[in-house]
């Protein structure tokens, strides 16, 4: 039977470049995998997660969830939506990572991959995974109001390169 699972890549910026914070435990560049619970929203089970985590610093107020993308994976038959959680900068990172309950990591360039008009590519890694969740955010960010008054200043500028180009000039501007 095929089974749901939550993808979820909590990131921050950490001197001004985005950083994904991850257990202190997990091996490098590993999302958060959350099992699906029946009848409960993906929403709720991944705010909750969050909240779990995050217990003594959790304020949804400032912090923007939302799902990027989903895919299937045939050779465990499972469907994964994923989730970028955009967490505030701030002192409770250098906290947490003092009493060793996160780890940061900065993740550098990041490139999409794509696939062709009728199906995803053919391989996937986490870090084009993230890249189309970063990609995603840009472009929520040009409109969605409730991004837009969450998102922290800083991040326009990180996010500036992932942002959709316009049209150019067709024939030669003079």
């Amino acid at each position: 039977m095929t089974s749901i699972w939550y993808e979820v890549f909590p990131v921050t910026l950490v001197s001004k470049q985005v950083a994904l914070i991850r257990n202190h435990r997990e091996e490098n560049f590993s999302p958060w995998m959350i099992p699906n619970l029946p009848n409960i929203h993906p929403n709720e089970i991944v705010v909750n997660h969050l909240a779990t985590v995050f217990v003594d610093i959790f304020d949804p107020d400032q912090m923007i969830v939302h799902s990027t993308s989903w895919r299937y994976e045939n050779e465990d038959d499972r469907v994964i939506l994923t989730y970028l959680a955009v967490l505030p900068q701030g002192r409770w990172l250098d906290q947490l990572v003092t009493a060793e309950r996160i780890y940061i990591e900065s993740i550098g360039k990041l490139e999409t991959q794509f696939g062709d008009q009728l199906f995803p590519p053919l391989q996937l890694d986490q870090h084009n995974v993230l890249a189309h969740a970063l990609d995603h955010l840009a472009s929520l960010s040009t409109y969605d109001p409730a991004i837009r008054e969450v998102l922290e200043p800083e991040w326009r500028e990180v996010l500036r390169p992932r942002l959709p180009k316009t049209a150019g000039c067709l024939q030669r501007c003079t």
